[in-house]
């Protein structure tokens, strides 16, 4: 059994179950918009599931958007980075950090948390694989070292050895914390240098011209005044390197992304494809808090779909446009009620979407972030054009639909984003914007009259 006080096993599958999820404002809102399902939707929200329904969903990995931290990893002394997780986890995220990021785009104020997990080099990224989410964006070192008979026989190699693993994955953001306690100096009495004298050991073995990479933190565990300014100036540390390394690699991934779309027009590109590349951005913004951003990579998706439908009524169709015209064979309406609709994610990444499953994942996660961002209004205002828009589409497409199966899922979804927007308004909030949602109201009406003369209304 590890001591450490993560599971690093779940990582691949982004199941997380450590509950430290930090101050996010919007936590109280998540839970507001689903009134009936709430203790659900907390461990959604916070990654942290009860046993028996983790066990239950073994075997379907499942993707937590707001639990998907920047990952640091950790080496070193086990023990010691267990003391002083919870403090670091809980503190890292409370100061915000500026976040410029390239091509002259404004800066904003983010909170920074990390999934910490324990350092192995199965974890690094492996060539070809860009994916940012089970990225690891920082490397730390654990030791509080202060002999140096036992600095030379064997921190200084595994030091070597985690050194030596990092540069030949290309990974170059790390830093080594040394940890100074009186109760080290107690148990070593022998053999012991001045900390200082340490410290320029391993910034002379390891850190060469980047002394800043090697870092001191003394008494940590301890009331002090002294000790309380080392602990912030680490955290600062830690918030300005993970940032750094946060913003080169999303920008490289953004470039690697702008790649990709613009080779849509060579043949053997798949829009499902791209689509979960620019998700995955959407997602790493969603982890930010930044729902703007996270908005407007699923407006793009969106907008670049729509002008492919368009082209295709215009004879100018995609190869990949084919999948789309597939008969309908499901009309169970839109679903809102869920952070992440996995079965129709699943079915968008494997290439087996058809037209009314990619419109209705795409808008239900348009309408999540929509809720965080505290415009429920605009939400009735898409779905109404979404529904007349995806009508519009299957006749584009000409695909083959049985009679009353598209009405069923205009009046179905009618009901589910009235139902969403309920849950999330009081009664006072709804009075007053009644006239957002009577056009749902009047095209819901509208569709049961159809569905009642071909007695097909439940």
């Amino acid at each position: 059994m590890s001591d450490w006080p993560f599971n690093d096993a779940g990582l691949r599958t982004f199941r997380r179950c450590s509950g430290d999820a930090g101050p996010t404002d919007s936590t109280e809102l998540h839970r507001k918009a689903l009134p009936n399902n709430k203790a659900l939707f907390g461990w959604y929200f916070h990654g942290v599931l009860p046993l028996k329904l983790m066990e239950s969903q073994e075997e379907k990995p499942v993707i937590y958007t707001m639990e998907n931290k920047p990952i640091v990893t950790c080496a070193g002394d086990q023990g010691l980075f267990t003391s002083l997780y919870t403090s670091l986890a809980q503190q890292l995220p409370r100061e915000p950090m500026e976040w410029r990021r390239t091509y002259g785009r404004a800066p904003k104020m983010i909170h920074l948390e990390a999934n910490f997990v324990q350092f192995k080099e199965e974890l690094l990224p492996k060539e070809g694989n860009k994916a940012l989410l089970t990225f690891p964006f920082l490397h730390i070192y654990w030791t509080d070292c202060c002999d140096t008979e036992t600095y030379k026989s064997s921190v200084k190699e595994d030091m070597m050895r985690w050194q030596n693993t990092l540069r030949s994955h290309s990974s170059a953001d790390w830093v080594i914390i040394v940890v100074e306690t009186n109760d080290t100096k107690k148990k070593n009495k022998t053999n012991i240098l001045p900390r200082s004298s340490i410290v320029d050991k391993i910034r002379s073995d390891f850190c060469n011209k980047q002394n800043d990479r090697c870092v001191v933190l003394s008494d940590p565990l301890k009331d002090s005044s002294r000790s309380l300014e080392s602990w912030n100036s680490l955290l600062l540390k830690l918030r300005t390197l993970l940032l750094m390394s946060f913003t080169k690699n999303l920008g490289r991934f953004e470039d690697d992304m702008r790649t990709l779309r613009e080779k849509r027009t060579q043949p053997g590109w798949s829009f499902c494809e791209y689509f979960m590349v620019q998700e995955e951005l959407a997602f790493v913004f969603e982890m930010l808090q930044q729902f703007e951003d996270a908005l407007v990579q699923y407006d793009e998706l969106d907008a670049l779909f729509t002008q492919y439908v368009l082209n295709f009524g215009a004879g100018d169709a995609a190869n990949w446009l084919g999948s789309f015209c597939a008969p309908v064979h499901n009309w169970s309406g839109l679903l809102l009620r869920r952070p992440i609709d996995m079965e129709k994610r699943d079915s968008i990444q494997h290439g087996e979407a058809s037209l009314l499953d990619l419109r209705s994942y795409l808008f239900s996660r348009q309408c999540t972030l929509l809720i965080f961002l505290q415009r429920p209004w605009e939400v009735t205002q898409r779905a109404l054009e979404l529904l007349h828009n995806c009508v519009q589409e299957l006749r584009l497409l000409e695909v083959s639909v049985i009679d009353g199966a598209l009405d069923c899922w205009v009046f179905l979804s009618c009901l589910e984003v009235l139902h969403r927007i309920e849950g999330c308004c009081d009664q006072a909030e709804l009075a007053a914007n009644c006239s957002h949602t009577v056009g749902l109201w009047a095209y819901a009406t509208d569709k049961e009259f159809v569905l009642d003369s071909l007695d097909i209304l439940l």
